[in-house]
């Protein structure tokens, strides 16, 4: 399938890596759910910027049955199931080194968050579009991870 024939999911779109990769897919035609979690005016004025070809809408992907209803109002719009998934939310993550917390700060819990976002994250938006990917026979999953962590250079 050509992807300008697809409808592409991006998870943590409103921001960095996530928006270049809306703005990429959009270039090459493909229609491109914009998923944030709390950038609302950001991803909706990116979405805006791009056309009738990006559609933003709010889930917190670790939580299954938001991923779920984001993935039907995006089938509604685009009339067109999910063919694409860019599994790239960072949940919480603030790209603010002098804000990090150090080794000596850092808890559990806080590498917990990061795991409940993108293993989690990436299960339920799979889940919730793998039905129709088998029903299409054809499907794209795409896992991004990043080194920010240990170096986080971007302000």
């Amino acid at each position: 399938m050509k992807l300008h024939e697809q409808t592409v999911l991006v998870t943590g779109a409103s921001r960095g890596v996530g928006e270049e990769l809306v703005k990429a897919f959009v270039k090459e035609g493909a229609n491109v759910v914009l998923n944030y979690y709390k950038s609302k005016e950001k991803a909706q004025r990116l979405a805006q910027s791009l056309g009738s070809q990006v559609i933003a809408l709010q889930a917190d992907i670790r939580n299954q049955e938001e991923v779920q209803q984001m993935v039907e109002k995006a089938k509604q719009y685009f009339h067109t199931p999910i063919t694409t998934i860019v599994n790239n939310a960072l949940i919480d993550f603030e790209f603010n080194p002098l804000t990090q917390k150090n080794v000596f700060e850092l808890q559990w819990t806080d590498y917990n968050k990061q795991f409940e976002g993108t293993i989690n994250g990436a299960l339920n938006s799979i889940q919730a579009c793998i039905q129709d990917m088998k029903e299409l026979e054809f499907g794209r999953i795409i896992n991004i991870g990043t080194n920010l962590f240990q170096h986080p250079v971007v302000a």
